[in-house]
C-alpha cells in the first residue's frame, strides 16, 4: 500500500513539473515534436542567442477560433526584463503579451494589438530599420518566397531562410542561389555595418559530424556573398546544431538558415 501511494505521489509531482516546460538545446531528440519548433521560433527572434533563456508556460493548443497552434513562452535576456510571447507554431510568429495566464491568447492581452499591421513594412527600407518600435520583434516583408524578415532590435534585421541546402549537404540548391542573389541586390543599397551568418544542421546522427556540416554551410554562404559582390561587408560565421526530429519529412522543416544584418545607426 505504501509503495502504491509513493508511486501515485511521484506521478502527481511529475504532472505538476510538466506544467512549465523549459526547452534546452541539448542535442537530444525531444519527446514532444512541438518543443523543437518553439526552440527554433525563439532563437530566430531574439537578439542575443548565446544568453537567452526561456520557458514554455502554456503548451501549444488550438484556442477559441484560432486556426493555428499557439503556445505562451517567457523569455529572459541579459539587461532586459523577462517578457511573455505568444508563439505561433504554424507561422513561426512571436507576439508579445502581458502574461501567460489562462486566457493569454485574448486580444486584450496583446502588448501591441496593431503589431500585425507592421508586416507591410519592407525589410529593405533603411528608414524602417532606423525607427524605434514599442516592442520587438517586428515582422518585415521581404517580398521573397522562403525568406522571413524581422527586426529584433533597433537597426537589427534577421533574415530566416528555408531550403537553402539539400539534406546533409552544404552546397546551395538552385533555388537557394537565386534567393541569395535577390538578397545581395537589396543589401548593396543598405547601410550595413556587419553580417552574422548562421549555418544550421539538425542533431540526428553524429553531433560532431553535424557541427562540421553547420560550419560548412555558413562558410558556403559567406563565400557566395563575397564572390557575388559583398566582399566589402564585415562578416562573422557561426554554426549551430538544432534538436533533431525522427523523420526526414520533419527535418525538412528544420533546415532553416539565418543571416543577421546590423545596420549603421545614428547612435554610432
Amino acid at each position: 500500500m505504501f509503495k502504491k501511494s509513493l508511486l501515485a505521489s511521484s506521478f502527481a509531482l511529475a504532472l505538476l513539473s510538466g506544467c512549465s516546460n523549459q526547452v534546452k538545446d541539448n542535442n537530444l531528440i525531444l519527446d514532444q515534436e512541438w518543443q523543437p519548433d518553439i526552440y527554433n521560433i525563439v532563437v530566430s527572434h531574439v537578439g542575443d542567442v548565446d544568453n537567452v533563456r526561456f520557458w514554455v508556460r502554456r503548451a501549444p493548443t488550438y484556442e477559441d477560433g484560432y486556426p493555428h497552434a499557439l503556445a505562451c513562452v517567457e523569455v529572459a535576456q541579459p539587461l532586459e526584463p523577462n517578457r511573455f510571447y505568444i508563439a505561433n507554431l504554424n507561422t513561426y510568429g512571436l507576439n508579445q503579451v502581458y502574461n501567460c495566464e489562462e486566457d493569454y491568447w485574448r486580444y486584450s492581452n496583446l502588448v501591441d494589438p496593431y503589431a500585425s499591421r507592421e508586416v507591410d513594412l519592407s525589410a529593405w527600407d533603411p528608414k524602417a530599420a532606423q525607427r524605434r518600435y514599442s516592442s520587438y520583434p517586428v515582422n518585415m516583408n521581404t517580398n521573397m518566397d522562403g525568406v522571413q524578415g524581422m527586426l529584433t532590435g533597433h537597426g537589427q534585421l534577421r533574415l530566416v531562410f528555408s531550403d537553402l541546402f539539400p539534406v546533409n549537404e552544404y552546397q546551395l540548391t538552385n533555388k537557394g542561389v537565386q534567393t541569395l542573389f535577390e538578397v545581395i541586390d537589396n543589401l548593396k543599397h543598405l547601410p550595413v555595418d556587419e553580417l552574422t551568418i548562421y549555418g544550421v544542421a539538425d542533431s540526428s546522427g553524429n553531433y560532431k559530424k553535424n557541427r562540421v556540416l553547420a560550419d560548412r554551410r555558413a562558410q558556403s554562404v559567406r563565400t557566395f556573398l563575397v564572390e557575388e559582390g559583398l566582399n566589402y561587408m564585415p562578416m562573422k560565421l557561426r554554426g549551430t546544431v538544432e534538436n533533431g526530429l525522427s523523420t526526414p519529412q520533419q527535418r525538412v522543416m528544420q533546415r532553416r538558415f539565418v543571416i543577421e544584418v546590423r545596420f549603421r545607426t545614428d547612435e554610432k
